[in-house]
């Protein structure tokens, strides 16, 4: 695994939501991240594997499955939300 695995604009915003809000569902995700169903559904696998991410679902109904980070995910997103400040600085 590589950064090449997070080229993926989605995976970006996913960490960094997930730094904000430290637990979304699925469905929070859809509504909240600018980026398709499919490129969202994409993303979550590859962080998955990057084990950036972890899901954890409800056993009763509604089975509503949350996304959040771990401590490596945690890491790398604080990494990401430097670098989008040090962009977002003038001069």
């Amino acid at each position: 695994m590589s950064i090449s695995d997070l080229e993926q604009t989605t995976a970006l915003r996913i960490l960094i939501y997930l730094l904000e809000k430290e637990k979304a569902s699925r469905t929070d995700l859809r509504r909240e991240i600018d980026a398709s169903v499919a490129a969202i559904y994409n993303a979550l696998p590859k962080l998955k594997k990057l084990r950036l991410i972890e899901e954890e679902s409800r056993g009763k109904f509604p089975f509503t499955v949350h996304v959040f980070l771990t401590r490596k995910g945690q890491k790398v997103a604080g990494h990401l939300a430097e670098i989008g400040r040090i962009l977002a600085e003038k001069g």
